[in-house]
């Protein structure tokens, strides 16, 4: 699988000239890439509230967070082309840092506090202009199975965008790919996908109220 990751992230950017499209890449990640991706690691994939996600705005997919599958899995689900946020660093590091640069993908600076307010600026703006991106609100994956502490980051930008967040989450993917382990065992996937939360109803004050608010509708789907 990782073989496959590399080749896909080499290969995909170089057909940007060829396609005169710089969301090529996002378009195999989302369709060649992660379906042969899952089938490699035995996954069998069920997706609920695909008619949820909004074609004709930006938004930012507030998932739970289970495994490093789950970018495979929500490239998959999410009949959108995805951008992922990460730190500066990554920017760096061979063939991931070429890829996500290329592919238009966001990278924080969090280096300082001026800095980062500096990245989550701009951030905002890609956003706004068209980005929908995909955070994880626990900001790491988790060790148990169960759904962490929510961090405000991806509500304060959704605020600073003025675009919705629509709630995802993930089962399964845990128990597939755990969390400090490298044995990948095949199994079922099942991805719920929410109705948008509006950013209108919110703002810097409710910010908490957001936060709760998406957090209760990512653990109800999980309850199904």
């Amino acid at each position: 699988m990782l073989c496959w990751t590399f080749l896909l992230m080499l290969l995909a950017p170089l057909f940007i000239p060829l396609t005169f499209n710089r969301q090529f890449p996002l378009v195999v990640a989302r369709t060649l890439f992660s379906s042969i991706a899952l089938k490699i690691v035995g996954i069998k994939l069920k997706v609920e509230g695909v008619e949820n996600v909004p074609k004709d705005r930006p938004v930012i997919f507030v998932a739970n967070h289970c495994s490093h599958l789950d970018i495979i899995v929500l490239c998959r689900s999410l009949p959108v082309n995805l951008h992922f946020i990460g730190k500066k660093e990554l920017a760096w590091f061979p063939i991931v840092g070429w890829y996500m640069f290329i592919a238009g993908h966001i990278f924080l600076d969090r280096s300082n506090r001026k800095k980062a307010v500096l990245s989550l600026r701009k951030a905002a703006e890609k956003i706004k202009n068209g980005k929908c991106v995909v955070m994880y609100p626990e900001g790491t994956r988790t060790s148990t199975g169960n759904i962490g502490d929510f961090k405000k980051g991806a509500f304060h930008l959704a605020l600073d965008a003025g675009v919705d967040v629509v709630p995802v989450h993930i089962k399964g993917t845990f128990s597939v790919w755990p969390k400090k382990t490298k044995r990948i065992t095949p199994g079922n996937v099942f991805v719920q996908i929410g109705k948008p939360i509006e950013t209108s109803k919110h703002t810097k004050k409710t910010l908490r109220d957001f936060v709760a608010e998406a957090k209760s509708a990512i653990e109800e789907m999980g309850k199904v």
